[in-house]
C-alpha cells in the first residue's frame, strides 16, 4: 500500500469501508475499541477481500426507546464504575465528595464526534481511560491534586470521537490514559 491516495487502487474501497465502520461506532453497534481493531485492518489491507470481511459481521442497527446511560454520574462516600458496554451522551457530568469515578471508554458505545466530561471532584478521584488512537483533551484546574495525561504514542485513529475533559478538582487528581 502507498502513502499517497492515487498510489492506491484501494483507495475508495478503503474510505468507503472506513465510512461504514464509523456509521457503526455512531449508531452504537461497534465501541471504541471494535472500531479502532477494524480500522487497523482497513488500512493494512492487502485485498478487497480483506475489506470486506471488515464489516461482513457488523452487528444490525438495534431500534429502542432506552435512553443512553445517565449524563450524571454522582460519587459521595462512595464509587462509580463504567466498563463493558455503556452508553456516553455527549455531555457528561461528573460530581465527586470523597468518592471516585471510574471511566472505561474502549467498550463505551459514543455516538457523537465530540464528548465533553465535566467533573467536579471534591476529595475524589476522576479517572478515563481510552483505547490508544483516541484523541483526549484535558483542562480545568486541580488544587491540591494532579492531572495527568498519558496517551499512547500513536497518530489519532480516523473517525474516533474526541473527548475533552474538563475538570476543576479541589484535594482531587484526574487522570487519562490509553489502554496499555
Amino acid at each position: 500500500m502507498s502513502d499517497l491516495p492515487g498510489d492506491d487502487p484501494l483507495y475508495p474501497l478503503r474510505r468507503e469501508t472506513q465510512a461504514r465502520l464509523e456509521a457503526a461506532v455512531g449508531e452504537g453497534r461497534l465501541t471504541l475499541d471494535e472500531f479502532t481493531e477494524r480500522v487497523g485492518v482497513v488500512w493494512s489491507a492487502n485485498t478487497s477481500a480483506e475489506l470486506e470481511v471488515v464489516t461482513r459481521d457488523l452487528p444490525v442497527p438495534v431500534v429502542s426507546g432506552a435512553a443512553p446511560s445517565s449524563s450524571v454520574l454522582l460519587a459521595v462516600f462512595g464509587d462509580v464504575k463504567r466498563r463493558g458496554r455503556w452508553s456516553l451522551r455527549p455531555r457528561t457530568w461528573v460530581w465527586t465528595l470523597f468518592g471516585d469515578v471510574r471511566l472505561d471508554l474502549g467498550s463505551a458505545l459514543i455516538s457523537d464526534r465530540e464528548v465533553e466530561i465535566n467533573a467536579v471532584l471534591l476529595f475524589g478521584d476522576l479517572k478515563v481511560t481510552v483505547p490508544a488512537g483516541v484523541e483526549v483533551e484535558v483542562n480545568g484546574l486541580a488544587l491540591f491534586g494532579d492531572r495527568e495525561l498519558d496517551l499512547a504514542a500513536v497518530p489519532r485513529a480516523p473517525g474516533t470521537p474526541r473527548i475533552r475533559v474538563r475538570a476543576f478538582a479541589l484535594f482531587g487528581d484526574v487522570k487519562v490514559r490509553s489502554r496499555s
